[in-house]
């Protein structure tokens, strides 16, 4: 994150000599109204196209990636920066979609804070958000949430790497061969998969993800234990390229990877079925995938109590242990059957027959409790996953 700053007054100096007499152009994807420019030229920034009208209204384009949109995500991230302390306004128009994420804003990239109710105002339709910020000399972002971008993964991977008993490996390359790492403890008989960010906005389920992680790798009588029976792969970011490109749901592709499972046309999935089929050569396979996301809610994705031996209901108990220790936290369970869709909580229950469950936070969830919560989840995983036989 701290290299966006450092390339800012070098941005600053060339997009004013590029902006000269261009300013309103319809599809420049930066722009400039007086002192105040406004650019996407970071990882995770993205708009559609950014104009000044005459006077001096700064309008900004939302629109997907490509179309149509399987699930209306609508991300957005950007930056101005300005000459002089000020106050800025802009209107964002979502072009098939609609205000869903509350803006976000933070002066270095790192520290987000949510922006207050009276600097907001979405239209009646919800397809229109005027934002009110002030803008420092030092710039400032607005993003749809917080940016977890690559900077972000490579200190978490560096933090993985250097936890005793973990091996950090690539997977393999996306689309666009960026490196797909993973984390490893020693392989034993069964193994439990985490994953995340097969989406780019879902970053609720990226800041469940790292405590959970950390949880079960902790040095606790717990986590040992677990460790000794459980080999752990984890997959932090499953999607590089529409992370880093601000995409709403696809990789660079066009296609959603949750929605990749079994066809396996695209890279990033393949990744995960060449790794899974050589651990299955020597003798590992999984006992348990847990796939962190973002939803409108705190929600689990499970298979019902019926798709399993009786009094194996992994989720139920597992969940109903949870829900003990969080009376404050409040989240549901959706038991579904496995049905054709392609998603990889279907795809590991048909395949290998064991808990498959998408693991959901909602967009807007107070992130303290996420952090608490996921901890508490974790260790309750651990529990039931070593009472199995």
């Amino acid at each position: 994150m701290q290299r966006m700053f450092s390339q800012r007054i070098a941005f600053l100096l060339v997009a004013t000599t590029l902006i000269v007499g261009c300013a309103a152009t319809p599809d420049a994807r930066f722009c400039r109204a007086g002192p105040v420019l406004v650019d996407q030229n970071f990882d995770g920034g993205n708009f559609a196209t950014c104009r000044v009208t005459a006077d001096d209204r700064i309008e900004i384009d939302i629109r997907p990636e490509d179309k149509p949109p399987i699930n209306v995500s609508p991300w957005y991230a950007l930056r101005l920066s300005t000459t002089t302390d000020t106050n800025v306004t802009f209107v964002m128009n979502f072009i098939d979609g609609f205000a869903r994420y509350w803006p976000k804003f933070s002066g270095d990239g790192q520290q987000w804070t949510r922006m207050d109710e009276n600097a907001v105002s979405v239209n009646a339709a919800g397809d229109q958000m005027t934002i009110t910020v002030p803008v420092s000399r030092r710039g400032v972002f607005v993003s749809a949430q917080e940016l977890l971008t690559s900077d972000w993964y490579r200190q978490w991977t560096d933090t993985l790497r250097d936890t005793p008993g973990v091996s950090v490996g690539l997977l393999g390359h996306s689309r666009m061969g960026r490196p797909i790492l993973f984390a490893h403890t020693p392989y034993t008989k069964d193994l439990v998969l985490l994953m995340g960010r097969q989406h780019p906005p879902e970053v609720s389920g990226a800041i469940a993800m790292q405590p959970f992680v950390e949880t079960v790798l902790a040095d606790t009588d717990l986590a040992r234990r677990f460790r000794q029976r459980f080999s752990i792969a984890v997959v932090p970011t499953l999607n590089p390229d529409g992370v880093a490109r601000g995409h709403w749901r696809h990789n660079t592709g066009g296609t959603d990877l949750n929605r990749d499972w079994g066809p396996f046309v695209q890279p990033e999935t393949q990744a995960v079925r060449d790794l899974l089929q050589s651990l299955a050569a020597r003798g590992t396979r999984p006992a348990l995938m847990l796939d962190f996301h973002s939803t409108r809610r705190n929600l689990f994705y499970t298979q019902t109590p019926e798709d399993f031996p009786p009094g194996q209901d992994f989720a139920g108990d597992w969940l109903g242990a949870a829900e003990q220790r969080l009376p404050a936290f409040e989240f549901t369970r959706e038991a579904n059957p496995p049905s054709e869709q392609a998603n990889a909580k279907n795809y590991f229950f048909k395949q290998y027959g064991i808990p498959a469950i998408t693991y959901e936070l909602g967009d807007e969830s107070p992130r303290d409790g996420v952090r608490a919560s996921s901890a508490v989840f974790a260790e309750e995983m651990m529990r039931r996953m070593l009472l199995q036989p």
